[in-house]
């Protein structure tokens, strides 16, 4: 072997490989592009949607996923690194969370009102549609977590899990027209919910090293 060819696959060992948010900056593109094509071939934005924004309970809704999203992913992002260990109580926040919002809906619905604001007529349309979209996004969250050095595969594969489907309650929500907190307080948290629970069955398969 000559001298320069050494040189060379000695520099391409000690190349830096793509961290993990890089390799998830590169998923994540195509990841939505595959949930937007579900999302308008089988849903479409609420009329509504911009005008509806002033109302708090409305806001809410976006409010709820976006709150997931943020707490949760500084988390998973934590976990790609094999210093760091997390319990599952961390998990707890999302009940949390969803326990807020739907007594605050409780709160301020008519007594008479809260079966039906709380039961909505799209329950099954919300736990199917939340999945759907988030699957895609769940895959580029497990990728770019992959190129890290995860020692907990389920609980991550759970945070993955819960920040993909806050992504895709975030965009079910401009589709969505069940305005009352306790029905997304509850049906949006148990969408998530199914989308965590996907991640932490892939995770001891996908992550494990």
């Amino acid at each position: 072997m000559k001298t320069e060819d050494l040189i060379a696959a000695l520099s391409q060992d000690t190349q830096k490989r793509a961290g993990p948010m890089q390799a998830l900056g590169g998923a994540m593109l195509p990841a939505l592009a595959v949930s937007m094509v579900f999302y308008f071939a089988a849903l479409n934005f609420r009329r509504d949607l911009l005008g509806s924004l002033t109302d708090p309970a409305i806001l809410g809704k976006f409010v709820l996923p976006a709150l997931v999203i943020v707490l949760m992913f500084p988390v998973m992002r934590a976990m790609t690194r094999p210093q760091v260990q997390m319990r599952a109580g961390v998990l707890i926040a999302l009940p949390i969370l969803a326990l807020i919002v739907v007594a605050l809906g409780f709160l301020t619905t008519p007594s008479g009102l809260r079966m039906q604001g709380w039961l909505g007529g799209t329950i099954l349309p919300c736990l199917m549609s939340i999945p759907a979209i988030s699957l895609s996004i769940l895959a580029a969250m497990l990728w770019g977590m992959r190129a890290g050095a995860v020692t907990q595969p389920r609980l991550a594969g759970a945070m993955a899990g819960l920040v993909a489907g806050g992504i895709g309650a975030l965009i079910y929500a401009t589709h969505c027209t069940e305005d009352n907190p306790m029905f997304y307080g509850t049906w949006y948290t148990l969408g998530i919910a199914i989308v965590a629970g996907i991640g932490a069955a892939l995770g001891p398969r996908v992550l494990r090293w």
